[in-house]
């Protein structure tokens, strides 16, 4: 099998990092190669991680940013696929991505293939621009290797994805937060098309302190308001009856532990 770049970028939540890169660490395979970006980098950590591919990125940089930039890593070293994760997506077993490349590759137009996160709420849906980032229920599907393949144009942020379509679509290094709908519009935009499939799933660890969390108030405040002149609209994201059934049934099995 082609080798798959892992791309993980983390700032301010060391602790969070090591467990979850620890996390990887225990699955990891030859034909992983493992690129971590760091916007708050030491040379301790760059020790400490010096069986992967360790990045110091300037501080602050953005997650766009940091993102591109370790996907251009992956493209400079000619690895085909990238695997998205973060310091907060703790892996949970021994992933077999062979059948899930193989469905990558069955059509070009095919970009990326949506996993599922516990503890994080779902995302996998249709998007339309109009005042804002509208979400629907998709209900087409398809089957591949018994596998069963949801067609979206979003997904949450663990995924793998062809590298190419990546360096084609980067993100918007402006916003170093709300990036995730611009990018995954664009991104459908530009001819990719996105599936989800819950045949791989990792834990999704909320995790906050003082440092990192100043730097994410920012988002409503600072990075909203560029996203929405981007776009021209008036709000960020708006739902269907059934998208909002659906974040309301989730929510009701996370307070009863389901």
């Amino acid at each position: 099998m082609e080798k798959t770049a892992i791309i993980f970028t983390t700032f301010l939540r060391d602790e969070l990092a090591k467990k979850t890169i620890h996390s990887i660490a225990r699955y990891i395979k030859p034909e992983y190669v493992l690129l971590i970006g760091d916007q708050n980098p030491s040379e301790y950590k760059k020790h400490e991680y010096s069986d992967f591919l360790y990045y110091p990125l300037p501080k602050d940089c953005g997650l766009s940013f940091a993102r591109n930039y370790l996907i251009q890593r992956a493209h400079l070293m000619e690895i085909p696929y990238i695997l998205m994760t973060a310091d907060s997506i703790e892996f949970t077993q021994d992933y077999n991505l062979e059948p899930l490349i193989a469905f990558l590759d069955s059509e070009e137009k095919i970009g990326k293939i949506g996993f599922n996160l516990n503890n994080r709420i779902p995302w996998e849906f249709n998007m339309n621009l109009k005042d804002s980032f509208e979400l629907t229920i998709s209900k087409e599907f398809k089957e591949f290797d018994k596998i069963k393949f949801h067609k979206v144009d979003i997904c949450r942020n663990f995924f793998l994805g062809k590298t190419k379509a990546f360096v084609t679509i980067p993100y918007d290094n402006q916003l170093k937060l709300m990036e995730h709908e611009d990018h995954c519009w664009r991104f459908k935009q530009g001819g990719w098309e996105t599936y989800y499939t819950d045949a791989v799933v990792a834990n999704y660890i909320k995790f906050s302190n003082p440092s990192y969390d100043k730097y994410r108030q920012r988002m409503s405040k600072e990075f909203r308001p560029i996203l929405l002149k981007k776009y021209g609209i008036k709000q960020w994201v708006s739902y269907s009856p059934e998208v909002t059934k659906l974040f309301d049934d989730w929510r009701g099995q996370q307070k009863k532990g389901i």
